[in-house]
């Protein structure tokens, strides 16, 4: 089983491009992070509950739930949904 196993592997296609692929660092000339304008979005972990502004309450605690603990997130500008803007 285990030969066969084998067998199957050597018969695989690789991708014809895969050797002419750049290597990771190269991919990148602006890092992800800097590369469009992005807004952070924060979120209550339990409930969801987004506090307006995007500002935690100064407790830290969530007014819904009573819980502490947040989200954080960033979304690129163009995949900002409508409703969020």
């Amino acid at each position: 089983m285990v030969e066969k196993k084998l067998r199957d592997v050597s018969k695989r296609v690789r991708h014809p491009d895969f050797d002419a692929m750049p290597n990771r660092q190269e991919r990148f000339r602006v890092p992800p992070s800097l590369s469009r304008p992005k807004r952070v979005f924060v979120n209550c972990h339990y409930c969801g509950y987004s506090p307006p502004g995007g500002v935690i309450p100064q407790s830290g605690i969530c007014p819904k739930c009573g819980r502490s603990s947040w989200d954080r997130f960033a979304l690129p500008e163009p995949l900002i949904p409508k409703h969020m803007k």
